[in-house]
């Protein structure tokens, strides 16, 4: 009852809009973003704890299945490299916590691709009913990301206790150095929530081309090639970086290329400057769209 309140408090707020007005560029749109996910916190907050809730409703395994869905993504990688029909190179870190924490990482960027490109359509009924920001629906479901990942790390140091291995004093700068992935998702998710809401199966195609992309970034394998086409081709992709710099910082305690991590940090800031803006300029046309 509180949240129910809480959202109609959130839509009774008027807002005028007025013809005229001066075009957003994209830092104007950045602002406007923030002032705005400042506005709708509480009702982010609220539709969180709706989903999360309703995600483990009436399920045998309920919230145990967190734990147990990081474990079991790595299995078939686990058991093929056992078995010699995946080589993945190599490695300085003992191939189960190499693959876990690449996949990891990687599912971190195609959910929060995933979340925030449907979190406009997930919550249309809102969109038509109440003045909440867009912005602030399309990113809500993040909350539930985050926490995620939370837990994936929580089992990460449990595998490491089983390899009796301690993470590396530098890997308590490991959230930060997953920052930069996290931007590059939010902004493909929100140039997806606005173009996906006119046709939808270009959301499909974007996250089966990242499925794709995994292919060409070090997650299940080292990033050294005989082949130098192949290797050129991982080496100039940002991806590459944004997924082993955090991996290293955290087993190994280095940063193997500092100068590329730098580089795609700088195209993940400005994927997100680009979904924001983008999202800014035809969020608009959502509503009659949904």
């Amino acid at each position: 009852m509180r949240r129910q309140r809480s959202l109609e408090r959130q839509s009774q707020i008027i807002r005028t809009y007025q013809a005229g007005e001066k075009s957003l560029w994209p830092v104007g749109s950045v602002k406007l973003a923030f002032r705005e996910l400042y506005f709708s916190r509480h009702a982010i907050w609220h539709l969180f704890v709706r989903d999360f809730v309703a995600g483990f409703r009436q399920k045998i395994f309920g919230y145990f299945w967190i734990l147990a869905s990081p474990l079991l993504g790595i299995l078939s990688f686990v058991f093929m490299n056992s078995t010699g029909i995946l080589n993945p190179g190599e490695l300085e870190i003992p191939y189960p916590i190499f693959v876990f924490v690449g996949t990891s990482l990687w599912s971190l960027l195609t959910i929060t691709t995933t979340t925030v490109a449907n979190g406009l359509i997930g919550n249309s009924d809102l969109i038509m009913r109440t003045n909440i920001p867009k912005i602030g629906l399309a990113v809500t479901g993040m909350a539930s990301v985050l926490y995620n990942f939370l837990v994936s790390i929580a089992v990460l140091f449990i595998i490491l206790l089983a390899f009796q291995l301690w993470p590396a004093l530098s890997g308590l700068m490991y959230p930060l150095a997953v920052v930069p992935l996290v931007m590059m998702g939010i902004g493909f998710g929100l140039m997806l929530a606005v173009v996906g809401s006119v046709a939808r199966d270009i959301t499909s195609i974007f996250i089966n081309l990242l499925g794709l992309a995994m292919y060409i970034t070090p997650v299940v394998y080292s990033a050294e090639f005989a082949n130098p086409q192949l290797q050129q081709i991982v080496r100039l992709n940002p991806l590459t970086y944004l997924v082993d710099t955090p991996r290293s910082l955290l087993i190994l305690g280095r940063v193997s290329s500092p100068l590329g991590f730098m580089l795609a940090s700088l195209v993940a800031v400005l994927v997100l400057v680009a979904g924001i803006h983008m999202f800014y300029l035809v969020k608009d046309k959502v509503a009659e769209r949904l």
